[in-house]
């Protein structure tokens, strides 16, 4: 049969959030590690000649060894996000993406090439440009990795936020790659191959996807209407865009018309995305304290004010439920009422007072709520009455439960009072479900079997008949 948690339903929306942020991380860690092993099927290619691993399409450029080392640090740092005493190793590794990207970035503005120190396969990559193909880390692929490497870095200083902005800043740099290859526009992609466009696609995603819990990522993973209309939108606003772009640009004939239309495509893709994320944040801090308040408002309406267990309407809800579900169930066991009361408690209020029977109380609802485990319940359903639901249990189960309870209220010791009046005592009336649905029906006799013990000389415990 299914488990009954106090409160449990309202938790379900915050469960399905949390669950799909985790999915979304792991994915993410994932992508950092393919692409890590990518990079070094790339150096792979080089070390054993294969061109084809380095240089997909023989007439475009080829990625640069230098591209893929950094590729490979930074899938690796993606992959171990996360674990336990990985951030040293982290921050060790874009660390070292940043000083790599930063010296190949110098030797655009000076004569001297700083990067050459990190250089691997140097002669393959001379031998190359020799013979006029392009083989080089360009200043698109230095500054994406750059911007990747520093988003990894705040990141591991917990500033996931700005890691989004940085991230989505670079992503756009192989979408315009990628507009550049699918129009045919060379200019869009320079010397940027299209296995390093791949490259930090998958980067620029996987580091998104391990802040799925902050910002952005997490307004539009969100499972509310807001998220589900997000994510419509993102795709719709930049594959709609990109699509009818593609079809237009090929009936054109002049190359500048056609760079001046790719990068007007590009700008508008990334103009409905960008406003796409930012309504989705301002959405769901709106749609966020709503639900604050209606989680507030339910929370209250089951609950009971002062002992802070489930109120009788919560009880006799989900109650309900587990016995039409015990009832479609093959098993032997069988679910238990019962009902608990403490016994002379106007006794209580009349000697010291309501202040001290509210003290009884709150202490009696502590010791009821410690033999609540999964799939049972137990709340106040008003006064000094209090009720549990007791789900897969045999008789003499019960009987050593419910006798337990006896002792743990006897036991029970409330400053200046049971140390003047002595013990405290209930009576307890248990009923079995009988493979009834009717919770009020099953509520009742164990009523019956609770006044059966109070008559029979209370500090009891009495079964139905």
């Amino acid at each position: 049969m299914s488990v009954i948690h106090p409160i449990s339903g309202l938790k379900n929306e915050q469960v399905k959030e949390t669950n799909l942020s985790d999915f979304v991380k792991k994915v993410g860690r994932k992508i950092g590690l393919a692409t890590a092993l990518l990079g070094m099927v790339t150096l792979a290619g080089y070390a054993f000649g294969i061109e084809f691993l380095y240089r997909p399409i023989a007439t475009e450029p080829a990625t640069n060894p230098l591209t893929a080392l950094v590729v490979i640090l930074l899938g690796f740092g993606l992959e171990i996000h996360g674990r336990m005493l990985s951030n040293r190793f982290s921050f060790f590794l874009a660390i070292a993406s940043i000083v790599i990207c930063v010296t190949h970035l110098a030797s655009f503005f000076y004569i001297s090439d700083f990067s050459q120190i990190f250089m691997l396969f140097e002669s393959v990559v001379y031998e190359d440009l020799m013979q006029g193909k392009n083989n080089s880390m360009g200043m698109n692929t230095t500054l994406m990795l750059l911007l990747l490497a520093i988003a990894h870095l705040l990141y591991i200083f917990r500033q996931a936020n700005y890691s989004q902005l940085l991230s989505f800043t670079a992503l756009c740099i192989p979408m315009i790659s990628i507009t550049g290859y699918a129009y045919g526009l060379t200019s869009f992609y320079g010397a940027m191959s299209l296995l390093s466009t791949t490259f930090g696609v998958f980067l620029c995603l996987g580091t998104l996807a391990i802040t799925a819990d902050n910002g952005g990522v997490r307004a539009i993973l969100s499972p509310y209407i807001g998220g589900r209309i997000a994510r419509i939108q993102i795709v719709l606003g930049y594959f709609v865009p990109l699509i009818i772009g593609y079809l237009v640009i090929r009936s054109l004939m002049n190359s500048d018309q056609n760079s001046v239309f790719g990068i007007y495509v590009v700008s508008i893709c990334w103009f409905i995305a960008l406003l796409v994320v930012v309504s989705a944040i301002v959405q769901e801090q709106v749609d966020g304290k709503r639900r604050e308040v209606e989680k507030a408002l339910q929370l209250s309406a089951m609950t009971d004010e002062l002992t802070q267990l489930p109120n009788r309407r919560h009880f006799m809800e989900k109650a309900t439920e587990a016995l039409i579900k015990e009832k479609s169930d093959i098993s032997e066991l069988s679910s238990w009422v019962l009902m608990v009361d403490i016994d002379h408690f106007k006794k209580i209020n009349d000697t010291e007072g309501h202040e001290m029977g509210d003290k009884v109380l709150v202490e009696f609802a502590l010791i009821m709520n410690k033999f609540v485990g999964p799939g049972d319940l137990v709340c106040r359903l008003g006064g000094e009455e209090f009720a549990f639901f007791f789900s897969q249990k045999t008789a003499p189960e019960m009987s050593e439960i419910a006798n337990n309870i006896l002792q743990s209220v006897e036991d029970m010791t409330i400053p200046s009072y049971t140390d003047v009046y002595g013990s405290i005592t209930t009576s307890i009336g248990c009923a079995k479900s009988e493979d009834k649905t009717d919770i009020d029906h099953v509520l009742r006799l164990a009523d019956y079997a609770l006044y059966a013990s109070k008559n029979a000389g209370r500090n009891r415990v009495m079964f139905a008949a």
